[in-house]
């Protein structure tokens, strides 16, 4: 492996051409130090908190249901439901308190993404609901609430790409280095 890298190297450095001139030294953009303390150095802080949740949640619901029992099958669906549920109500509260933003601009991302988690976290207890209420689990009974958690998911992948599509104001941005959950 080493020769093989050292052999890539080689053949890079054939390609190098030699420059002529005087060598300059380039100009660093101004870095902005934003304490950590500040309003939006702990609004980032929460809001990549909530980002880091969101994956957990991710991860959570890829979870597999392998079962044939009825009654495993249950525990799993409603274990899985419950671990959902517990993510989103703390994204959810993540949300509420990041309400007014420093930068007001991010405040409709914001109630869009509440508006998102909430309407998935209901459909999730809907479907958790109607599981736990039958008894024995029905093979119906379960397709429907699989669907309904379907469903739920597709909210949670809207609310994910709502913040990949997300544009913050560099104020926010440039606060990200000083919030140890963005880091």
């Amino acid at each position: 492996m080493r020769l093989l890298l050292l052999g890539c190297l080689i053949a890079l450095s054939a390609c190098a051409t030699p420059v002529t001139g005087v060598p300059v030294a380039a100009e660093l953009a101004p870095t902005t130090s934003v304490a950590a303390d500040s309003p939006e150095a702990r609004w980032m802080n929460r809001f990549c908190g909530m980002g880091k949740l969101m994956v957990t949640a991710g991860e959570t619901a890829q979870e597999p249901m392998t079962s044939g029992d009825p009654a495993v099958l249950k525990k799993q669906f409603l274990d899985l439901t419950g671990r959902l549920i517990g993510v989103l109500d703390a994204v959810l509260a993540d949300l509420r308190a990041l309400r007014p933003a420093p930068a007001r601009e991010v405040d409709p991302l914001i109630r869009q993404l509440t508006d998102a988690f909430t309407e998935s976290r209901r459909s999730i207890a809907v479907a958790r609901d109607d599981v736990r209420a039958v008894e024995p689990l029905t093979a119906e009974a379960f397709s429907a609430a699989a669907q309904r958690l379907t469903t739920a998911l597709g909210g949670l992948e809207r609310a994910l790409k709502l913040m990949q599509a997300a544009t913050l104001p560099p104020r926010l941005t440039d606060a990200a280095d000083a919030a140890p959950n963005c880091r």
